[in-house]
Formats: C-alpha cells, sequence, structure tokens
C-alpha cells in the first residue's frame, strides 16, 4: 500500500487494497502531530491558571473522586475515559485541587466514556481571549437515562467550577451512534439541534482535537473512499493496529441534503443576533456548498486531504483561514469585490487583534494576521479605523449594520430559493424550528412601534454623539408631526437624514436610550414645533428611563423562546409633553382646586388623560411602544394592554409602573393610573377572577365596562348610573362577576359589596325598606343585577313570595340541563343599612319566613306566538285564562278572579308563584339558556300589570 501517489482527480492516498498497519500509523500519526500543535496553541491563548483547569478537564470525568470538582455520590455515574492515561505531572496537579486528598493511584476503571473532543474555533486565529470553549463528551450507547442525566450535572458542576478560573467551558453530550442515525439535541444557546446535522459534523471534522480518549474513525478513511465509508473501516480495523474500540465513529459526512441548507441558515441568521460578522462567514460558505451541490467538497475534507499529503502547517491547516481563503477565492472568481471587502472585514473583527496596536508580545496569531492583512492591501489607516470601532460614529455603525442585514439577507434569500429550486423542505424537527423562528421573530421583526437596537456584534460606544430631538411637520401625511433624532443641528437651509423618526417623542427618546445613544447626557436639546415640552419634563423622563430600563437590556435566556411571549414589565409615561391644565375649563380648574391633594378619582372627573405612552418589554426581550392621544387615551391604552395580557397563560401579571411629570398633579396621576390598570389586569386577566369577568370604573363623567366577547377584550361607555345599571342586568352567556375599580368602589360601596359577597351558583338578594316600599337588588347565578321596587307589609310578605319563586324557578332550570351533580344553589338575602358614613349588608335569615304566610297559587306559562310575541297561560287557582282568547282583558280577568278568592276583598299584591318557558321561547333568548334574570323580569312585569288592574277594578 502506498501513500504518496498522487491522485489528481480523488482526494486521500491509502487503498484499502493493500493498506498495512505501517502506513496507517503514518497517517493517525500525521492528525496526531496537527491534533497535539492546535492544543499546544489553545493553551498558549489562556492564562497559567486557565491552563491549570483546561488541563485537568479529561481527569475530572474519567474518575469520581470527593475532592474533585464535579463529584457525585451517585454509584453509577459514568466514569473512565477510553485510552486515557493521565501523567504524573497531571497527577500531582489534581493532587493540589484535592489539596493531598487524593490517592497516589488510580483504580482501573472499565470506561463508560469514550472521548472528549474539543472542537471550533479553539486552537485557531478566531479564538480570542475570552473565547469560550465547546467540547463534546461522548458516552457509550448502553448507558440509561438515569446516567445520561448524572453525567450532565457532573458536566454541570465542572462548568460552573472553571468559571472560577475565567474560563467558559459547555459541554454536549454525544452518542456517536445516535448521531450517525440523525439523532440531536434540541437546540440550545450553544447547540444547532436538528437544523443543520452534516454541516455540524462538517465543522467538528475540521476543528476538532481530541483531548482525551479515541481517535475519530473519520481519520482513517480518505476522501475518496468516503462513498464506501464503512467496508474501508471495516478493512482497516481488520489490518491494525486500530480497532473499532479504539475510535469513535461519527460517520461520514454524507451528502448534504438540499433542505438542510435552510435549517443551517436560519441557525446562522440566529447566531447573527450577537455575531453577526462570525455567522456571515459561515452563511457564505453555506452559499458556496450550496453552489456546489450535489456534488460538494467540504472544508473537512480539504482539511483531511491536507494531512494525508503531508501539508502540516499549523497556519494551513487554521478551519479559521481555511474557511476564508475558500471563501475569497469563490468571491474573486465571481468578481463580487464588495462582498469580499466586508468578508474580510469580518475575518478581522472575528479575530478580534488589534494590529495597530503596538505590542512587544508578537505571538503566531499576530503574525499570522499581519501576513493576511497585507496580502489585502489594507493601508495603516484603514486599520486603525477599524481597531477604533468604539469611537465610530453612529452614521458608521447605522451603515455597517445596514451592510450586514443586507449580507444576511441575501445568503438567506440565496439558500431559500436554492431549496426552491430542489423542491427541499428543511429538514429540522417542527419544535426547533419555532423556536429559531421566535428568534428571528424577536431579533429582526420592524413592526410599528417596535425599538430596533442597533447592534453588530461589537462593543461600541456611541454616548460621544450629540442627539438633538426635533418635532418637524409630516410630508406624506400633512397636519401629522413626527418626533426625529439627529446628531448635529439643523438649520433652515439643511435637511439631513434622522437617525430615528417616531410619531411620539417617548419612543425617539427611548431609542436614543436603549441604544446608548444619550448614556453619557443629562440633557437632551428637544425643538418642539407645536407643543410645549419642559426642559424639567424630558430630564426627568430620561431619568425614569434609566431607573427602569437597563442599558443594555439583560440577556434573555434561551428556554424563554420555548414558550409563546409574555409580557414582562410595563412602564406608562402620561401626559409627556401634554399638560392638562391648559386643557381644561375654568369651571374645571375650579373643582380640581378645592379638593386640594386628595387622591380620590373625583380628580380625573375632569378627565386629567391626554396622553399615553406605553412601553411593553416581553419575555423574548422585544421593546414596543404603543401611544394612545386625546381624551379617550386612558380608555383606549387600557384595552390595548387587557388585550395583550389577555391572550397569555394567566400565570401571573407583568410588574407596572407609571411615570409623569407635567405641572398638573403628576403624583397623584401617576399613582391612580397605576391602581387602575392594577385592577384591571387583576380582575380580567388572571385566575382569580373568572374569564368572563367584567370591570367598571368611571372617567370624567362617563362609566365604562369592560368585558371579552369572543377572547377580545371590549368595553361599553355609558352616560349614568342607570344606564350602567341597565348594562349589568344583561344576559352572561356563563358565570360572570363584577369587580369594580378601587375608586369607584368607594363611591358606589353597596354594588361593590354586594358583587363581592356573590358567588358561583348562588343568588343574591339585598333589599332596604323606606316606609311602604322596598328597594331590591339581585345578582342571580350568572352575575346579572336587577333593581327593583316593591311593596312592603312586612318581611314575611317581602321575602316569603319572591324566595319561593326562586326556589321554584330553580327545579325548572334544572329540567332543562345536564347537571344531576350540581350542588343545590344558595339563596343568600341582606338587608341593606345605610348611615351617613357607610353602607352595611346585614345577612337576614331566610328559613323562618320562607313558610310564613298564604298565596294565592298563580302560575304561568310562557310561549311565543306566530308573530314572535310572548303568549301567556295563566293557571289560578286551577283556573285557566289565556293571552290568545283574552288579549288586553288578560290582567283585568287575572285580577277580578283573585279579588273574588279574598274573602276580604283587600286589595294587596298578587304574586307570580310559578313561571315556566316553552323550549321556543328559551331559544329565542339572547345565549339560548334561561337565567334567573329572565324569570324574575317576566314576573315583575305580569305582576305589575295584574296588579295594576287590581288597583283600577
Amino acid at each position: 500500500m502506498t501513500d504518496n501517489r498522487p491522485l489528481p482527480d480523488t482526494s486521500g492516498f491509502i487503498q484499502t487494497g493493500d493498506a498495512s498497519a505501517t502506513h496507517i500509523e503514518h497517517a493517525i500519526g500525521r492528525f496526531n502531530l496537527v491534533n497535539e500543535g492546535r492544543i499546544a496553541r489553545v493553551r498558549d491563548g489562556l492564562q497559567p491558571r486557565q491552563q491549570q483547569c483546561f488541563d485537568l478537564l479529561p481527569l475530572l470525568f474519567h474518575v469520581n473522586h470527593h475532592s474533585l470538582p464535579g463529584y457525585s455520590d451517585q454509584s453509577d455515574l459514568p466514569t473512565g475515559i477510553a485510552q486515557y492515561h493521565p501523567s504524573e505531572e497531571l497527577l500531582k496537579t489534581a493532587q493540589t485541587v484535592a489539596r493531598g486528598r487524593m490517592g497516589k493511584s488510580l483504580a482501573l476503571i472499565k470506561p463508560q466514556l469514550s472521548a472528549l473532543y474539543l472542537m471550533g474555533s479553539s486552537g485557531s486565529v478566531g479564538q480570542a481571549p475570552g473565547s469560550d470553549l465547546d467540547m463534546w463528551l461522548c458516552y457509550d450507547s448502553h448507558l440509561s437515562d438515569q446516567q445520561i442525566g448524572l453525567l450532565q450535572d457532573k458536566a454541570d458542576k465542572i462548568s460552573q467550577w472553571a468559571k472560577g478560573f475565567n474560563l467558559e467551558v459547555h459541554f454536549f453530550l454525544m452518542n456517536a451512534h445516535r448521531f450517525q442515525g440523525g439523532e440531536q439535541q434540541s437546540l440550545t444557546g450553544e447547540h444547532c439541534g436538528s437544523s443543520a446535522h452534516v454541516m455540524l459534523l462538517d465543522e467538528f471534522y475540521r476543528t476538532a482535537q481530541v483531548l482525551a480518549g479515541n481517535i475519530p474513525a473519520w481519520w482513517l478513511v480518505p476522501t475518496a473512499y468516503e462513498n464506501d465509508y464503512a467496508a474501508t473501516l471495516h478493512t482497516l480495523y481488520r489490518v491494525g493496529p486500530i480497532t473499532e474500540s479504539s475510535c469513535t465513529d461519527f460517520g461520514a459526512i454524507s451528502a448534504l441534503q438540499a433542505g438542510e441548507f435552510i435549517g443551517a441558515g436560519l441557525w446562522q441568521i440566529y447566531k447573527a443576533i450577537d455575531s453577526p460578522y462570525k455567522s456571515v462567514l459561515k452563511l457564505m460558505l453555506l452559499e458556496i456548498y450550496a453552489r456546489q451541490f450535489p456534488n460538494i467538497h467540504s472544508l473537512a475534507h480539504r482539511f483531511k486531504d491536507k494531512v494525508y499529503r503531508l501539508q502540516l502547517s499549523l497556519d494551513d491547516l487554521d478551519p479559521y483561514v481555511m474557511l476564508y481563503q475558500r471563501i475569497e477565492s469563490y468571491l474573486l472568481a465571481r468578481d463580487e469585490h464588495q462582498r469580499l471587502d466586508l468578508i474580510r472585514r469580518c475575518f478581522y473583527f472575528k479575530v478580534g487583534l488589534k494590529l495597530s496596536k503596538p505590542t512587544r508580545a508578537v505571538n503566531w496569531r499576530r503574525e499570522l494576521m499581519d501576513n493576511l492583512v497585507r496580502s489585502w492591501g489594507w493601508q495603516p489607516d484603514k486599520v486603525k479605523h477599524l481597531d477604533n470601532f468604539r469611537a465610530w460614529t453612529i452614521e458608521e455603525v447605522i451603515s455597517e449594520r445596514r451592510l450586514l442585514i443586507s449580507e444576511l439577507t441575501h445568503s438567506y434569500r440565496f439558500l431559500t430559493e436554492f431549496a426552491a429550486e430542489h423542491h427541499s423542505s428543511h429538514v429540522m424537527s417542527q419544535q426547533d424550528l419555532l423556536i429559531l423562528s421566535r428568534k428571528l421573530h424577536a431579533a429582526f421583526d420592524r413592526r410599528q412601534g417596535k425599538i430596533d437596537f442597533i447592534r453588530i456584534g461589537l462593543d461600541i460606544d456611541l454616548s460621544h454623539e450629540r442627539i438633538r430631538l426635533y418635532e418637524r411637520a409630516s410630508k406624506q401625511e400633512p397636519g401629522t408631526y413626527l418626533w426625529a433624532a439627529y446628531n448635529r443641528a439643523i438649520d433652515d437651509g439643511s435637511s439631513p437624514t434622522p437617525l430615528k423618526y417616531a410619531k411620539g417623542l417617548l419612543e425617539t427618546l427611548l431609542w436614543c436610550h436603549l441604544n446608548g445613544l444619550i448614556a453619557a447626557h443629562l440633557q437632551i436639546p428637544v425643538f418642539p414645533a407645536q407643543k410645549n415640552v419642559d426642559e424639567y419634563e424630558i430630564r426627568m423622563t430620561l431619568a425614569a428611563m434609566r431607573q427602569h430600563l437597563a442599558n443594555p437590556m439583560p440577556r434573555i435566556e434561551g428556554n424563554s423562546f420555548h414558550h409563546p411571549a409574555i409580557l414582562t414589565q410595563v412602564l406608562v409615561f402620561i401626559n409627556l409633553g401634554r399638560d392638562p391644565l391648559h386643557a381644561l375649563s375654568a369651571k374645571g380648574l375650579q373643582k380640581i382646586s378645592a379638593r386640594n391633594n386628595s387622591l380620590d378619582f373625583s380628580n380625573l372627573r375632569e378627565n386629567l388623560i391626554l396622553s399615553l405612552d406605553m412601553v411593553l418589554i416581553n419575555s423574548w426581550g422585544e421593546v414596543v411602544v404603543e401611544r394612545f392621544i386625546d381624551q379617550d387615551a386612558l380608555t383606549k391604552g387600557l384595552k390595548s394592554l387587557l388585550n395583550r395580557i389577555s391572550k397569555q397563560a394567566r400565570t401571573g401579571l407583568p410588574e407596572i409602573n407609571t411615570v409623569c411629570h407635567n405641572q398638573t398633579r403628576p403624583a397623584a396621576i401617576a399613582q391612580r393610573v397605576k391602581a387602575l390598570l392594577l385592577d384591571a389586569l387583576k380582575a380580567l386577566c388572571t385566575a382569580h377572577y373568572p374569564k368572563n369577568s367584567r370591570f367598571v370604573f368611571s372617567v370624567s363623567d362617563q362609566y365604562l365596562l369592560f368585558q371579552a366577547n369572543n377572547r377580545v377584550m371590549g368595553y361599553l361607555t355609558t352616560d349614568s348610573l342607570d344606564e350602567l345599571q341597565h348594562q349589568l342586568a344583561q344576559e352572561q352567556a356563563e358565570y360572570s362577576p363584577v369587580i369594580f375599580d378601587r375608586q369607584f368602589a368607594l363611591e358606589q360601596p353597596l354594588w361593590a359589596e354586594l358583587y363581592d359577597l356573590h358567588h358561583q351558583n348562588c343568588i343574591s338578594l339585598a333589599f332596604a325598606i323606606d316606609r311602604q316600599e322596598a328597594s331590591f337588588y339581585l345578582l342571580d347565578e350568572q352575575g346579572s343585577m336587577l333593581s327593583f321596587k316593591q311593596t312592603f307589609l312586612n318581611l314575611a310578605t317581602l321575602l316569603a313570595p319572591l324566595v319561593r319563586f326562586l326556589k321554584v324557578t330553580e327545579h325548572r332550570q334544572r329540567r332543562n340541563i345536564e347537571a344531576p351533580h350540581m350542588p343545590p344553589r344558595q339563596i343568600q338575602c341582606f338587608q341593606i343599612v345605610r348611615t351617613q358614613q357607610r353602607v352595611d349588608l346585614t345577612k337576614t335569615q331566610l328559613s323562618g319566613l320562607i313558610n310564613q304566610g298564604r298565596f294565592i297559587s298563580i302560575q304561568v306559562n310562557l310561549d311565543l306566538s306566530d308573530q314572535g310575541g310572548y303568549e301567556y297561560q295563566v293557571v289560578c287557582q286551577d283556573k285557566e285564562f289565556h293571552s290568545s282568547i283574552l288579549g288586553d282583558r288578560l290582567y283585568n280577568a287575572i285580577a277580578s278572579f283573585v279579588l273574588g278568592l279574598r274573602g276580604s276583598g283587600q286589595r294587596y299584591p298578587a304574586y307570580i308563584t310559578d313561571l315556566a318557558l316553552s323550549e321556543a321561547a328559551i331559544e329565542n333568548l339572547p345565549f339560548a339558556q334561561d337565567q334567573t334574570l329572565h324569570y324574575v323580569q317576566l314576573k315583575l312585569k305580569l305582576e305589575s300589570r295584574i296588579n295594576e288592574a287590581m288597583a283600577r277594578l
């Protein structure tokens, strides 16, 4: 067998026909030489204490000792790395960490781990100081799920320990057998899940370094024989000296499916959120592979070919250098020099060396980059400008961001068109696709009001910019004014492009704050065109932003995207630039002046809310501003907020804060609006109350009733308490309590307390006696409220007929529904006692009153007529009266008959004792279901007409 015969049309030189152990050893020796060189480069980039931590990582998985990091007291924890033999020097280092408590020799263990690999940018020119280390910890296939869980716990503990050395290490548990079958971990912040199986393998094979354990079996198979990968390996194992147990086999780099380009592209665009320069490089590689499809010669194959050809220069085999050279050749061949210039900047920023800064310590990374930059023809001024990126102007940052997004968009569009051309869909799992879609939506969606972040993956300081805010008339929408941010003064003759514009001052100011443009400024020049914006108000608004909205925003954990976005924080700015003092009438000013500084809701009778700017922050890190103006700003803002939160899982409410800094009672207004929002959200968006709940509050001289209809929150506006009471009496599809905001409850304590005492499957009665008349409030089982008056003689005649009717009605309703296990409906009764200071509800016992008194039985059967009206059949002491026969004489006939039954001839009121609705009548009701409300309303209507007729006789 020979490994030096050139094969111009193939890659690799081992021919399986005459393979020998010697030639296999030579090939492995080359890979090991490169492997050792790369590991040395990794260690070269670490501090001495970090080197110590790095060296110990394999040993910590090889043994489970109580005095070493990552220890577990579980006896079935997998330990032992195949082929791993720690040196005496390393064991001495471990003794230092264990403070001498380790034994001098390690017990012989049957290995359950096959290898520990380092992969990614480590050991390459792309390994910047502080780069994290990605490691594949490979375990045997026979491990149980419990053992895998224990191994993951150990890996997490070791990662945490490494942080103490300022090393960020990520361990990914890998099963080579499952990987070959296409099984992947779920998507995480560092793992691409199912999005790019073959691309991940390509990156692994060209970057992997064996820290401990088996070599990758892929090393042994020349590129020319990968089409016959399994058979070639079998032959090599038979020849020796390598056996199957001494290799870890992730399989060959199979042909890329067209659909995998979409998954890999989506993954790289997601990674571009934090590292756009690195992602542009990898997206460009995907584009190159796609243009070669289906005959792709991957970078991993090129790496292996070079090793077989004895081209072992670490600089030439550097994964990032090979990546750049592949892209450079591609773009030069296509004459795309602008894209090549961007790619070179991407490469330069990914490496992270500042070549314009003099240094005494010249290492291999700097020498390599110096050579590359000279070959690009970059002048010192250009290098210096790139190195001083922290001082870039905002225009330069925006321009660079535009180029990056354009490149990302171009690459992904190309990959999408490629997949469509090959009639291939993505190969991602539905779960991973959903997570990636959510992340991309959060990062790149540009809907109205959403704050976009100017980030290009570099730590740029924009606080040196001198930002000015101008209000200017819109050229597209006459009569509309926009707020725009500029970094230079504007005179009458200049019209530069604004950095940001929006319909509200708050959104523009917030954009500047969250993008770090005003971090170092206490005062921002503001130039209004139509409204007077107080300098103090701007300063205080900016202070509130800094207090409640950190810059930069907190990092969003990856698992947040496993669920739909939910609002986590709401910050409401009230009356920014709009002082209600100027909008109030003289009469209104007198009212407010007379109330001094009280915080009662009457402060808002004149409606002091003229604008709301609601800043909404959700669990995906999105920041959106919604603006509401004019007299209904508060109502519209509340409706919008309720609809957003009501669609979320009822697990909790966002943090609510309100800010007001205008001249007219700012603290009182802010406190009142916050209280109202909290009351409304608790009532309509938490599990504390049913979903069909209603919420009532008042603004100015209007009363508003909020309720969801078909899962959309809406409201009704009423101009008086009588109109509001009429709305509260409307039928409900299901039990619907009414919750009053805290200030309304102070104004109408009776309604608030009555609804507070009411509950499902209950009838609540409250009555107040005023001489010969009693006023009733009735809440039925659905929460509908009915008020009416009755003649008062004594408690027995007042309550007994009504309570009996309610009980009979319940039995009728039970016959119409299937609820055999529903407990009997509770009837609770309260007497209303009013004093000058308060209103009390005193519970009235009904058990002794119900059986008192004898009443003439009047039963009513109600049906629909052919004309759609009601027809009545009234049975009074076995005497029947039909409305279809008697017509308008019905009530006189009943009244006359009742009077005839009374020996005394007294004309005290008659009471309906029973009422039945036909099926047709029930189906004609709004929700095709009968409530107690309907029966009582009909009872009162009929009783009124009978008693009026009785009075006329």
